[in-house]
């Protein structure tokens, strides 16, 4: 297990946690791979050229993996590897990484880190692999092969629900409408209480289209969250390269790529989307959480739906006109995760409300906090009441569906 010091005490009441990953089994694809088809799963190869296992996904190496996949990055690393990095001096670069704990890939010892950590409940991301399935698997009859091998292996190894503690979302695409409603259908049996889709338009189509709703429909009924993490997909391959910028592993994307393709527009793009072709209206039990894409936009963002709304009144809209603020709208049904460094009580402040906000930790991941209790004293200008709100409260809300 991960030998973290607690260097912040106990605290008043249990967090709920909306950022945590594990990380693959070798085998999260291809152990429920029909065997006349492992050929195509996403799995780990050795390769010419590399001096460590790369991914493979079907016939493409996946470059968006800069890592040694038989080790991990050290929780809460990443400020100072960046900074190591800038120095250029690497001499003791291996300190950022360390073998894959067993809490990373073990359901029974992660509710031990989690009572060590003092969260309640957390969603659990996969590590990696997964989030990047869709963007390397061209051929939808194998990209669908690999989401329902990958969702056999989440909810065996994880559980969609595990002793009211860990939610691992299952994974799912919109490429095939029909594919997905048959996959979505077995996963809400099985028990899935999430699940996870990649921001970002739905090959030709918004993904709000009315085209859509016998998907939305049995979320709707089924009353499941439905999470949008970040993740490298359409905004690098179509909109990065129109640029002139290349394909690459995240920590090595220019400024350019961070401020407009991988961060901030994809999921602004995805939420407008929905809220504008009224999804929400149609499908009043739909909630969406949003992870790992930071908050500091919504304030300007919800401002700017209110004013594109006024200033296409006359336009066409996909899903009939809406009948209340884009703002209310978004506060009524989105969750967002802000970064560890963002100012969460002044977006309190400028959104008027702590309850479209939760707690999220990015644990154990380089970019997220190496104590998720550390938390707790980062968000004490919210007062007392809409602390634990932030913390706690607006995340079982979530879960229980109220």
């Amino acid at each position: 297990m991960a030998i973290i010091e607690n260097t912040v005490g106990t605290l008043p009441y249990l967090m709920t946690d909306f950022d945590q990953h594990s990380y693959e089994a070798e085998d999260a694809f291809t152990r429920f791979m029909p065997k006349n088809k492992l050929h195509t799963a996403v799995r780990t190869i050795r390769a010419a050229g590399y001096d460590h296992k790369v991914l493979l996904a079907n016939d493409r190496l996946v470059t968006a993996l800069e890592n040694d996949l038989d080790e991990a990055y050290v929780p809460g690393s990443l400020v100072e590897m960046l900074k190591q990095r800038a120095s250029g001096d690497a001499s003791d670069a291996d300190r950022f990484y360390e073998p894959i704990q067993d809490e990373y890939r073990d359901r029974n010892k992660r509710l031990i880190q989690l009572h060590e950590q003092q969260i309640e409940k957390s969603i659990m991301y996969p590590g990696g692999w997964s989030l990047l399935a869709e963007a390397y698997l061209k051929d939808t009859e194998v990209l669908y092969d690999n989401i329902v091998a990958l969702n056999r292996w989440i909810d065996e190894d994880w559980g969609f629900e595990f002793k009211g503690t860990i939610y691992a979302p299952a994974v799912l695409s919109m490429r095939d409408l029909e594919r997905s409603c048959a996959e979505l259908d077995r996963v809400l049996n099985a028990g899935a209480r999430f699940i996870l889709l990649p921001a970002g338009p739905a090959y030709g189509r918004s993904p709000g289209d009315p085209y859509f709703d016998p998907f939305w429909a049995r979320i709707n009924e089924a009353k499941v969250v439905v999470s949008y993490h970040i993740t490298e997909f359409h905004y690098q391959e179509h909109v990065a390269t129109d640029w002139g910028w290349r394909l690459g592993p995240p920590f090595q994307f220019s400024a350019w790529q961070w401020q407009n393709t991988y961060g901030e527009r994809p999921i602004t793009d995805t939420l407008s989307a929905l809220i504008f072709d009224n999804l929400f209206g149609r499908f009043p039990n739909i909630k969406v959480l949003v992870s790992e894409f930071g908050a500091e936009w919504v304030p300007h963002f919800v401002r700017h739906m209110d004013k594109s709304r006024g200033m296409a009144r006359g336009g066409p809209w996909l899903g009939g006109q809406l009948t209340e603020r884009p703002s209310n709208v978004f506060k009524k049904h989105v969750r967002v995760v802000p970064y560890p460094e963002d100012d969460t009580p002044s977006l309190a402040e400028r959104l008027g409300t702590v309850d479209c906000l939760l707690m999220g930790s990015d644990w154990p991941h380089a970019e997220g906090l190496r104590e998720p209790a550390d938390m707790y004293s980062r968000v004490a200008g919210l007062g007392d009441e809409r602390r634990k709100s932030f913390l706690r409260d607006n995340g079982l809300a979530l879960i229980n569906g109220t």
